[in-house]
């Protein structure tokens, strides 16, 4: 079971990687980005779309801690090792989520935000 949810999170996190850079290079898949995001609001949908990437990061972290705490369950010789490392992807998708939040909130920091909406705040 433990393997079936890594491979899920490993799919999800493709899907965000691939996501983000098809955010960053086209502003028309940044508006079908947004409305994707509508559940969160108008507004919402574009802080999300904005702050692609640490969402991006976020679930590839999520992804590499279910993985390394799941090797951790089937290798006892390495089981420290592993459970520490799962604990830096997990501090790295706090950080990620600090980062997502600042952007939505402040635009900041702008390297994180795609050229063509650095700019804006609000569409």
């Amino acid at each position: 079971m433990g393997i079936l949810v890594v491979i899920v999170l490993l799919s999800l996190a493709g899907y965000m990687s691939r996501s983000a850079v098809l955010v960053w290079r086209d502003p028309y898949r940044a508006r079908a980005e947004a409305v994707g995001w509508d559940k969160l609001g108008e507004r919402g949908g574009w802080a999300i779309t904005r702050g692609i990437v640490p969402v991006a990061v976020m679930f590839a972290c999520l992804a590499l801690m279910a993985l390394t705490l799941t090797a951790a369950g089937i290798c006892d010789t390495a089981r420290g090792l592993l459970e520490a490392a799962g604990g830096v992807f997990f501090v790295l998708m706090l950080v990620s989520l600090i980062g997502l939040l600042s952007i939505a909130v402040f635009n900041r920091p702008q390297f994180l935000v795609p050229p063509y909406l650095r700019g804006r705040r609000r569409l």
